[in-house]
């Protein structure tokens, strides 16, 4: 038989470089692909995408989203609404919805930052 290695780590990794939580656009990218991901634990076993999603949950709590901002993540990234559908039904801008996006991005990527630093140095 032959004697190749296989890398256990490769399907983390990738996670880790299409979705590197400790970035805004990272973090933007995942909320962004959240349906894919959460199909992916289940049509395709994938437990790093488990892993992951878990991870972020609780980086959610930690970054102490508003009640809009998780209200916002629910209608933009989980429904599908347009910022401007989603505006309408909030009684908002269409720019404060673009703001809170960015507000909430940057906020769990500073958390998930800072854990990286924790554990790195740690």
């Amino acid at each position: 038989m032959g004697g190749g290695k296989i890398d256990l780590r490769s399907k983390t990794k990738r996670l880790e470089d299409a979705y590197p939580v400790d970035t805004p656009k990272g973090v933007h990218a995942l909320l962004s692909q959240i349906h894919y991901i959460r199909e992916g634990r289940f049509t395709r076993g994938d437990y790093d995408a488990s892993i992951l999603l878990i991870d972020f949950e609780q980086s959610m709590e930690e970054a102490r989203l508003t009640a809009r901002q998780r209200q916002i993540i629910k209608m933009v990234f989980e429904l599908d609404l347009y910022q401007d559908e989603a505006a309408n039904i909030l009684g908002i801008t269409q720019q404060a919805i673009s703001d809170h996006v960015k507000t909430l991005v940057c906020k769990i990527a500073r958390i998930n930052k800072q854990k990286e630093e924790l554990y790195v140095c740690g």
